[in-house]
């Protein structure tokens, strides 16, 4: 009788251990749940970073199409507040930049030679033919005059040296006293230091130039090597 009733016990504690539900999870499971976490998490977060930064560069780039400087730059008005009142002085210095064309290919420096072209056509069209008239010239000269700005003062750099390419400082005061004139409404003054502008920034490109008397080596061998150092 007694073993009967430890026999009964022990089958009992038996099913009481069984139906306990196990709350630690087996090392299979425990693997399995930690590679899912870490397989999702990585991705989920890439997904998340390149997200944020197209939304980044979109509103950037929105930025900067919505800015007034840019706009302005773009606009097809033109920025002289006395309408159209050409200058005989400004029209004939735009021409100017015809002037270091020769010395420019000499040196090998096709692109500013070629960009000194286009602004000698969009300056005259934009300052002189329709100065304070509404014009698609004043775009076109807006972004090609600072292209050839840069484009001749790495030449001058390249060609000559930093010091030389410094003395297109004054050129760049010329410009932006002009700037201050025409936003002032000062005609008179303004007609000076545009002139100037041109003036200056073409003299300090023939003088850097000239004296350095700069051949390109993509003259070398040929004919035309002899004449340009003769020329020069």
């Amino acid at each position: 009788m007694a073993v009967k009733t430890s026999d009964e016990a022990k089958l009992r504690q038996d099913l009481s251990r069984s139906s306990t539900p196990t709350l630690v999870p087996s090392s299979s499971e425990s693997s399995i749940s930690e590679y899912e976490y870490r397989s999702s998490f990585p991705k989920n977060e890439i997904i998340h970073t390149q997200s944020t930064q197209a939304n980044g560069n979109n509103i950037t780039l929105q930025k900067i199409v919505t800015s007034t400087a840019f706009q302005k730059r773009l606009s097809r008005q033109s920025s002289l507040p006395w309408g159209h009142k050409p200058s005989p002085l400004i029209g004939a210095s735009c021409f100017l930049f015809l002037l270091p064309i020769p010395l420019l290919i000499r040196a090998c420096c096709p692109v500013s030679a070629c960009l000194l072209g286009c602004v000698t056509v969009s300056s005259y069209l934009s300052d002189h033919v329709y100065t304070g008239l509404e014009s698609w010239t004043h775009t076109l000269d807006r972004v090609m005059a600072p292209m050839a700005f840069a484009s001749n003062l790495y030449a001058t750099y390249c060609t000559c040296g930093l010091g030389w390419a410094c003395l297109s400082l004054p050129a760049l005061k010329c410009h932006l006293w002009a700037n201050y004139y025409s936003k002032n409404g000062m005609y008179d003054q303004f007609v000076i230091w545009h002139s100037l502008w041109h003036v200056v920034g073409v003299g300090v490109i023939l003088f850097c130039f000239t004296l350095n008397g700069a051949v390109g080596k993509c003259w070398e061998g040929s004919r035309w090597e002899e004449s340009f150092m003769n020329f020069s």
